[in-house]
């Protein structure tokens, strides 16, 4: 009775005591699994810490390169703003260097004017002479500036450089869209029409219409 006793004894504590071997060899592995969530958690913290100084250091590389632009864009609109005074400038001095050019060159026609005004009293002869030197050197300025006058008379008439001021009838000697004579000349300068010359040109008379000969009645016969 004792041997069946001690053996009942023996059952019950055996599973206890592989019990207590699972839970002392489930400990070192709850334990390696936590030390292990640690770990993790350590090294996702380190990470992010990482991240952020990273995104610090590209954002302040950024703002850097927009700062770089910003200046960039500063100056090119300062130069450009000093190119375009330099240019008002310089288109400035170039029209007044053309107008003091202009000025200069008709100064002689202004003095032979005052000459012929100072002697136009005492010789008439002096006088003509006078004015028509003074025309040569206007038409000698003209040329000096590439300004040439329209032929009229004796040419066909050109709508684009004539101006048709009035018209008389045709001949065999002026035919018809003929200038025959000048009213005021015209001037093209460097191949551009300065303004039209003013003319008279011949004009073709319109035949009669028969038909209205045949429909105007005939006068009545006076009574006898």
């Amino acid at each position: 009775m004792k041997d069946k006793t001690m053996e009942t004894k023996e059952h019950q504590l055996a599973p206890e005591e592989s019990l207590q071997d699972g839970a002392s060899a489930a400990s070192p592995q709850h334990a390696t699994a936590k030390g292990g969530s640690g770990a993790a958690t350590k090294t996702s913290v380190e990470t992010e810490d990482l991240s952020l100084a990273d995104l610090k250091t590209q954002l302040e590389q950024q703002r850097q390169e927009a700062q770089e632009h910003l200046d960039h864009l500063q100056r090119l609109q300062a130069e450009f703003s000093n190119y375009r005074r330099r240019m008002a400038q310089e288109s400035l001095q170039a029209a007044n260097r053309g107008k003091q050019e202009v000025v200069a060159a008709l100064l002689p026609i202004f003095n032979n004017f005052r000459l012929a005004l100072q002697h136009v009293e005492q010789d008439a002869n002096a006088v003509r002479q006078g004015v028509q030197l003074i025309w040569q050197q206007c038409e000698e300025f003209l040329r000096g500036q590439n300004v040439e006058p329209i032929a009229t008379v004796g040419h066909p008439f050109d709508p684009t450089k004539h101006e048709a001021l009035s018209t008389v009838p045709a001949t065999q000697e002026t035919p018809a869209n003929t200038i025959v004579a000048e009213i005021n000349a015209g001037y093209m300068m460097n191949g551009h029409l300065l303004r039209p010359a003013q003319v008279v040109v011949a004009k073709a008379e319109e035949p009669t219409s028969p038909s209205a000969t045949e429909d105007t009645p005939a006068s009545p016969e006076p009574a006898v």
